[in-house]
């Protein structure tokens, strides 16, 4: 454990114990134990998941990402023909009384994938060949997770294109003909794959009076719950907005704001402070990584969760249109928990191989 990096274990440690805190106050509010319960045994099997893959050898994984990257397809297809349809989506396989969602892994796979393809291309800048291998890699399983429909990870999974090219060294006219893709695409996006409830969540941050009720009520209560917080917080298991069931999905997306309520602006400005921490120590191993595989898939993987918690604390408090993105950890979900610890895992072996020889 000595060769591994200690602050961003200790990063980890403090957000989970956060997860703990917030969950046993939602399980309080839903009068549902099993939640703080089941999330504390997520994170001991992440935890466990996160220690097996820092001591595995990133760069035999990134070998096998081909076959990993067709497992994940398949899995993704199959969602279509066997996942039960929940609340209009099917994301979900169902093993007895737990769920999964594949396309927590499926990011990291490919995370996995684009960093071997960017190990093979050894020259400064990418060339054309290998950023249209990166852009293909990235759109199938985003056009798969889009279609589900998932919108909230299909947008991560753009963030691994992007962090990709970055790192990748793309030309400056690559970067203007992108954007002007990108800006295509959203129109595209608009007009004919965005789900009518989808569209209305972003007018509705564009306009916030224009659904109190219906699409604007969750940020609403998000913002309420935020501001009624205070400095110091209402205490743990003590906020008005959760306890009193005012905020909907408080376990998953927003739970965040049952934080910032309970905890007030000094426990919020902790727990982003840890958040910071990670990230940055993530970085810190991307700049530190032995080999290109090693650099992309730490600096694609911060860059994502770092994507991750600010539209999920902008959308919290308001300065972003709900997306349904999770708080890497802090949200509910064994999937998200255990697909982050993976990552975290395989960072950690980038760091502990820094200085391999073989």
């Amino acid at each position: 454990m000595r060769r591994l990096d200690p602050w961003l274990l200790l990063a980890v440690v403090a957000i989970a114990a956060c997860a703990y805190l917030a969950q046993s106050s939602t399980a309080k509010a839903l009068a549902t134990p099993g939640f703080a319960n089941r999330q504390i045994v997520w994170l001991a099997v992440g935890a466990v998941l996160m220690v097996l893959f820092s001591f595995a050898d990133y760069r035999v994984l990134a070998r096998l990402s081909p076959l990993f990257y067709v497992v994940t397809l398949g899995v993704l297809l199959a969602l279509f023909v066997v996942a039960p349809a929940r609340a209009g989506a099917q994301r979900w396989l169902t093993l007895g009384s737990y769920t999964i969602q594949p396309s927590e892994f499926a990011r990291v796979v490919t995370i996995l994938a684009v960093a071997a393809i960017a190990g093979e291309h050894q020259q400064s800048r990418l060339d054309f060949k290998t950023a249209a291998r990166l852009l293909a890699l990235t759109s199938v399983p985003a056009i798969l997770v889009m279609l589900q429909p998932d919108l909230g990870t299909a947008l991560t999974l753009g963030a691994i294109l992007v962090a990709a090219l970055w790192l990748g060294g793309l030309p400056w006219r690559t970067w203007v003909a992108l954007v002007a893709a990108g800006v295509v695409m959203v129109v595209v996006a608009w007009l004919w794959v965005l789900k009518p409830y989808q569209r209305e969540r972003i007018l509705t941050f564009a306009d916030p009076e224009r659904a109190l009720y219906t699409s604007g009520y969750q940020q609403r209560q998000s913002k309420i719950a935020v501001g009624s917080g205070g400095v110091t917080g209402k205490g743990l298991h003590s906020g008005t907005q959760s306890q009193l069931r005012f905020l909907p999905a408080q376990y998953t997306d927003f739970i965040f704001a049952v934080w910032a309520e309970e905890t007030g602006f000094i426990g919020a400005a902790l727990l982003l402070a840890a958040y910071i921490l990670m990230v940055f120590r993530i970085f810190v191993i991307a700049l530190s990584a032995r080999d290109r595989v090693g650099a992309v898939f730490a600096g694609c993987s911060g860059f994502v969760l770092a994507t991750e918690i600010l539209i999920n604390v902008g959308m919290v408090t308001g300065l972003a249109p709900t997306t349904g993105i999770t708080l890497p950890l802090l949200s509910y979900g064994g999937s998200s928990v255990l697909a982050t610890c993976i990552s975290l895992g395989m960072i950690q072996s980038i760091w502990r191989l820094r200085y391999a020889n073989v």
